[in-house]
């Protein structure tokens, strides 16, 4: 008589940090009594949501979790686009008629285009287009609180023409920029949730539906399958930030294959070497690329020093300037403008930059000294490595080419040097007021701090030291 086959169990439900990011949700032994996920972000490990019956419904078919939430979403975007076409409001945001061309085959989308430059990767999905029509609201509102939580750290757009862009419907016809701005929504969508709001304008509920993993999707179905098809700087830019937004939902693997994607494109647009822009760039496309470039320059050593991996880009390889230290109304596709007030020149020597502010100074100073910081992390990273490279059985050759290392109480007073000559905003973290002209230096105070202690702990851990210093 055979044996009656035990019946296998499910794993337990995952907790909810975990099930809204869809990554694994892994044991360990906590004294809270939480996952790994939750131990390693420091938040509460919890089961509140309400639970639902496995399996599909009756009289439906399955389909993936992306594909579930869109149909819902396209099928009431479908009638609202509709009626934006024909003259009508959609979320009290109007669609120019000029973006749209009717199409012979009756279909509403397939008339536009979203091709950037020579980009012939085809049109974006209807479904996706249908969709950020649907939640256009929501899109810009997003969008401004990008400028709020997200801008200070990663200022990778000029505020002014971004949400020109973006209120006039610009996404809808440009593959790539459609890209950027569903990256965006789905960081911003992702910080939210995770309580990153600090003013009162905003409720946090119309900020997280849909929610980030929408975006997201919307995204990474919008990146040319063929790189070698893709051009300019919004491809790269929606890699970079589905870089970001994969470590604000804790998948790593994810922002190991953006950021990967984001380095191919890099090399080959050339955007580690000025020379190698094109020539007709206005300053606007000029600033948003040397930002972006040192952006992720930092992101990569920040990543490379908690998650490990490779530094991609080296700043002895890159020859590109420091982003100009002027303010953003300032910079049009002319040129740069001058404040009423009188600006200051008070230039770095390493970009020769030329401060232009209505503030006694801009910003952008302490963001270029952080990036100063990362530049020292860059080589204090390498020593690290090459302290343990006998373990590998090579021979070692960078003694030949390289002094000593300096220590770390020499690194730490040359750098302690550099801060205490920054102007009293940078060295002073006052609270969030809301006013965003204030707000930005004080994102900069807090960066640039931890920034400093993460350049300690990284000295620190390569020298043989007692624990009680370290």
């Amino acid at each position: 008589m055979s044996q009656k086959s035990r019946k296998l169990q499910r794993v337990s439900k995952a907790c909810d940090f975990c099930n809204r990011r869809s990554i694994k949700c892994s044991q360990r032994e906590d004294p809270l009594g939480r996952c790994q996920n939750c131990a390693d972000f420091d938040v509460p490990c919890t089961f509140d949501r309400p639970a639902k019956r496995r399996g599909v419904k009756a009289g439906t078919q399955a389909s993936g979790r992306d594909a579930q939430f869109v149909r819902a979403s396209v099928n009431h975007g479908i009638h609202t686009a509709a009626a934006t076409v024909s003259g009508g409001r959609a979320y009290g945001s109007s669609t120019s008629r000029s973006s749209y061309r009717p199409s012979i085959s009756g279909d509403p989308w397939s008339g536009w285009s979203a091709a950037e430059g020579d980009d012939d990767d085809g049109a974006l999905h209807n479904s996706w287009k249908a969709f950020a029509i649907a939640c256009d609201r929501q899109i810009r509102n997003l969008v401004q609180v990008y400028f709020e939580i997200v801008y200070p750290i990663f200022p990778l757009f000029h505020m002014p023409s971004f949400i020109e862009q973006v209120n006039s419907k610009e996404h809808l016809r440009n593959q790539g920029l459609f890209a950027s701005v569903m990256a965006v929504c789905s960081l911003v969508s992702g910080r939210v949730r995770d309580g990153a709001l600090y003013s009162n304008r905003w409720h946090r509920e119309e900020l997280i539906d849909p929610p980030s993993e929408a975006f997201f999707a919307a995204a990474r179905d919008s990146i040319p399958r063929d790189l070698v098809a893709v051009k300019g700087i919004d491809y790269m830019r929606a890699c970079a930030i589905l870089a970001i937004a994969s470590i604000q939902n804790g998948q790593i693997r994810n922002m190991q294959k953006y950021s990967g994607l984001y380095h191919t494109l890099t090399s080959m647009d050339g955007l580690y070497d000025e020379k190698l822009w094109p020539k007709d760039l206005s300053p606007i496309e000029t600033e948003e690329r040397r930002r972006l470039f040192w952006s992720i320059y930092t992101l990569d050593i920040y990543s490379t020093i908690v998650w490990g991996g490779v530094i991609r880009y080296r700043e002895a390889h890159s020859l590109v300037r420091y982003p100009s230290e002027v303010d953003d109304e300032f910079i049009t596709h002319h040129g740069y403008g001058v404040p009423p007030v009188t600006p200051q020149s008070n230039p770095l020597p390493p970009s020769n930059v030329t401060v232009v502010s209505r503030q006694p100074m801009t910003w952008l100073r302490g963001w270029n000294f952080t990036t100063d910081l990362y530049r020292i992390l860059e080589h204090v990273v390498d020593g690290n490595r090459r302290h343990f490279s006998s373990a590998n059985g090579t021979t070692q050759v960078w003694p030949l080419f390289n002094p000593l290392s300096m220590s770390e109480p020499a690194v730490m007073d040359q750098v302690l040097t550099m801060y205490s000559a920054l102007p009293s905003h940078f060295r002073e973290t006052p609270p969030t007021t809301g006013d965003m002209s204030k707000d930005l230096f004080g994102f900069q105070s807090a960066n640039i701090q931890a920034t400093l202690q993460l350049l300690r702990m990284v000295l620190l851990s390569a020298e043989e030291i007692g624990v009680e210093r370290k």
